[in-house]
């Protein structure tokens, strides 16, 4: 008798393959979607710590306009405000809007929603907290120390 000559693979074999190939997939979109998430609100994070170095502690420390220099945190019309002097709604205040387009987004601050840097010193007279970013699946924290020291 001649030995039989079998040709490919057999039906429970390419079942196993394809099983295998759709756990792996599941896995790869489920890390790419939080990948993502988690994306956005680091580049917001970078965004407003950049706003809080560049353009206002380092504008307080200067004595730019001799002075303080603040950030408030507008979740209403979705904004960061940068202005001159230490309340945004004072006659003298001259305000340098920045917009905060990303409405998926919410940040919030222990220490509230204006950040008063000190002229000269660039210690934080108001505002001092945790700033917390979020979309709802991600978060990240800003801590602004009274000292004027920003951790990220």
């Amino acid at each position: 008798m001649k030995p039989r000559r079998t040709h490919g693979f057999t039906l429970i074999e390419v079942i196993i393959v394809l099983g295998l190939i759709g756990v792996i997939a599941a896995f790869g979109v489920a890390m790419n979607f939080s990948a993502i998430s988690q994306t956005s609100v680091t580049q917001e994070r970078d965004l407003f710590v950049s706003l809080l170095l560049r353009g206002t502690r380092a504008a307080a420390i200067a004595n730019k306009d001799e002075v303080a220099h603040s950030v408030q945190i507008d979740n209403t019309n979705h904004r960061y405000i940068l202005f001159d002097g230490t309340d945004p709604n004072a006659a003298d205040a001259r305000p340098r809007y920045v917009p905060y387009t990303n409405t998926a987004i919410s940040i919030s601050n222990t220490g509230g929603n204006t950040i008063v840097f000190e002229q000269l010193s660039g210690s934080v007279s108001t505002g001092h907290g945790t700033v917390t970013i979020s979309n709802g699946t991600a978060d990240q924290e800003v801590i602004i120390r009274q000292v004027g020291q920003i951790d990220w």
